[in-house]
């Protein structure tokens, strides 16, 4: 009897430390990985210890799950409805290669819920050129179904594209849209999670911090991205276009990019919310991106001293040369000049006799912002929509005159050569009388990862 006593006696204090160990008067302990594997350890103990008396082991104890376990677990639960599997087609690159079209992989990525109108936002790159999207949306229940998409439109300088599918109340399904944080809410070090399809398997959560802010990405434009934000939770092929949140579970960024040759090597990258979010709003308003222009065509590159003697084009140590300047652009009907060639006799007698052009102007500012080289344009221009009037500052002519010149921005609306059938029809808008160009875009592939079908794990 004293036995049987002490073994209740025994149990009940082994309990009372189970309880000591999962209580939350403690949560300081489990906001590090180390107080989660101490935590797995004294359960182990404890378990142990209760079979050693004999006494059979609680399955709540046994099987508990610690504070970040369970708020992991019901984050990827929350997420699941929200995210959905992309698989593309490539149809007329296989006819004009000709070649079956069995023998074109397909491609794999990731998409998020915009809204409730079935908008889907990923990257530019998941269907650049293709011919079909297929959606494959997952509810609560885990039941799936798959939908056509149509594309809303894009931003390749940003790798940011709209889709949009048609969600029936009869298919069991719900558009439940992710929720969208801002980049001040970032910080380096904070909890981030990544949720996508790597390598086409379906739904794949991983767990890392914010290690980064501020990166630059190039897009498959060529052009540079900004504020990108870096991070370790793994991200993979498949992955692309897949969203990054915080412990919330609200949108922090977008996974576009690994330096991993393939596989994920820590260092991954995701385009910051808030340039979704400004991207996003203006492609469902406006149907496209309507990006301020000058209209005017410049060196990509400034010439050093020695090249600018050779091709016989003016040397410039700081701004932008404007090489022309077309009559349907807002900088001609604002005054630009362009570069222009020595024709007569009094130019030719110049000092600079080894140079054969006139110096236009040279762009060195726009409002508040200093340009010294064509990506600072780019960048300043960024900060301005079409029909803003804007100063620039340039120095005109071999004598570097001070201009000050406003302009009007005009609209450059981007147009892909994706076979997607469109949400809407896309059209030119005009501004002032000025119509912004249409350019077919010629993206080249990239991050097109095959379609990985899962195997099953064989049994023995």
């Amino acid at each position: 009897m004293l036995l049987k006593v002490y073994r209740i006696l025994f149990s009940l204090a082994l309990l009372s430390a189970v309880e000591a160990f999962t209580h939350p008067i403690i949560p300081q302990l489990r906001n590090t990985r180390n107080s989660i594997s101490m935590q797995m350890d004294r359960r182990e103990m404890v378990a142990k210890s209760l079979l050693l008396a004999n006494i059979p082991i609680i399955n709540n104890v046994a099987n508990a799950f610690t504070v970040d376990e369970i708020n992991n677990i019901d984050l990827f639960d929350k997420l699941t409805p929200s995210v959905c599997y992309i698989s593309t087609e490539y149809k007329n690159i296989a006819e004009k290669l000709e070649v079956d079209t069995t023998n074109i992989p397909k491609g794999v990525g990731t998409g998020f819920i915009w809204d409730k109108e079935g908008h889907i936002v990923t990257n530019f790159h998941v269907i650049n050129k293709v011919d079909k999207a297929l959606v494959t949306l997952t509810n609560k229940k885990g039941e799936t179904k798959e939908y056509i998409a149509k594309l809303s439109g894009v931003d390749p300088d940003k790798d940011i594209a709209v889709i949009k599918i048609d969600v029936s109340s009869a298919d069991g399904m719900q558009l439940q849209p992710i929720a969208v944080g801002t980049n001040k809410d970032i910080k380096i070090g904070q909890y981030a999670f990544a949720i996508g399809n790597p390598f086409g398997q379906d739904h794949s959560f991983s767990m890392g911090i914010v290690s980064g802010k501020n990166r630059e990405l190039t897009a498959p434009t060529g052009r540079k991205i900004k504020d990108i934000i870096q991070t370790d939770a793994a991200v993979n092929p498949g992955n692309s276009g897949g969203p990054l949140v915080d412990t919330a579970g609200k949108l922090i960024g977008m996974n576009t990019a690994s330096m991993g040759m393939g596989v994920s090597s820590g260092v991954n990258f995701a385009v910051s919310v808030d340039m979704i979010s400004n991207t996003v709003n203006d492609i469902l308003q406006n149907g496209s991106i309507q990006r301020a222009i000058l209209g005017i065509a410049y060196l990509e590159r400034q010439p050093s001293r020695l090249e600018a003697q050779k091709s016989g084009f003016p040397y410039v140590e700081r701004g932008i040369i404007v090489l022309d300047v077309p009559t349907s652009s807002p900088a001609f009907a604002a005054g630009l000049v362009g570069i222009r060639k020595k024709t007569d006799i009094k130019e030719l007698k110049l000092k600079s006799m080894n140079i054969s052009n006139i110096l236009g102007d040279v762009i060195i500012g726009l409002e508040n912002y200093t340009i010294d080289k064509p990506s600072d344009l780019l960048n300043a221009l960024d900060h301005f929509r079409p029909n803003d009037r804007i100063k620039l500052f340039t120095l005109r002519g071999e004598e570097r005159k001070p201009q000050i010149i406003d302009v009007t921005l005009g609209s450059f609306e981007l147009n892909t050569l994706s076979g997607m059938e469109t949400e809407k029809k896309l059209l030119q808008k005009s501004h002032n009388g000025l119509k912004g160009p249409t350019v077919p875009l010629d993206i080249p592939l990239r991050d097109i990862a095959p379609q990985v079908v899962p195997r099953l794990p064989e049994t023995f």
